[in-house]
């Protein structure tokens, strides 16, 4: 019964290992790459920035295709429009911090605000300390923190290049940073 048990175990815990396939490409910026002639953007990472051309490998074949082949598209700068980038963690690290802000801001206007008094003569419902006015304040002050955090995460930069070849020449330097070979 032991023996039955302790190869249960052995094959329930190999079994997640090989269900956690990982990408061979990861970079560390996502790229939309708008063509001329189309209006849906290509999702994906730019590999490489050659002279007249974009060495380009779409996201859309790595995830929607069980058995994704991994070519990458040769495209000429001529059908360029814009390219769009951003760092791949940008978004979430955008909300976490934004959500941080929002909850010290609420905090400290809450605290300096201070203790509720109630005058004599005068009747009061609802008595609050600096304290849970502190508390209040960060609850209330981490949505909109999340908000402002999570615009400013997802916003992406821009290089246009409009099919000219010397717009893409003088950027090309730039954008050579944001591919997966930095050469």
């Amino acid at each position: 019964m032991k023996t039955v048990l302790a190869l249960l175990l052995c094959c329930i815990a190999t079994v997640p290992l090989k269900a956690q396939a990982t990408s061979p490409v990861k970079s560390e910026y996502l790229h939309w790459l708008y063509l001329k002639d189309s209006r849906r953007a290509l999702k994906g990472v730019i590999i490489e920035a050659n002279d007249s051309s974009i060495l380009f490998l779409d996201n859309f074949t790595l995830s929607k295709n069980k058995k994704a082949t991994y070519t990458p598209q040769l495209i000429p700068v001529s059908s360029v429009e814009k390219i769009k980038y951003r760092k791949r963690k940008d978004f979430r690290k955008g909300l976490l911090l934004g959500g941080l802000g929002g909850a010290a801001t609420g905090a400290v206007a809450g605290y300096a605000d201070g203790d509720d008094e109630c005058g004599p003569g005068t009747w009061c419902i609802v008595f609050f300390t600096a304290e849970d006015k502190a508390v209040l304040g960060a609850v209330l002050g981490v949505i909109p923190g999340m908000a402002i955090g999570a615009l400013v995460g997802s916003s992406k930069k821009t290089i246009f290049i409009n099919g000219n070849q010397d717009t893409y020449n003088l950027s090309r330097e730039e954008l050579k940073q944001y591919t997966l070979a930095k050469n």
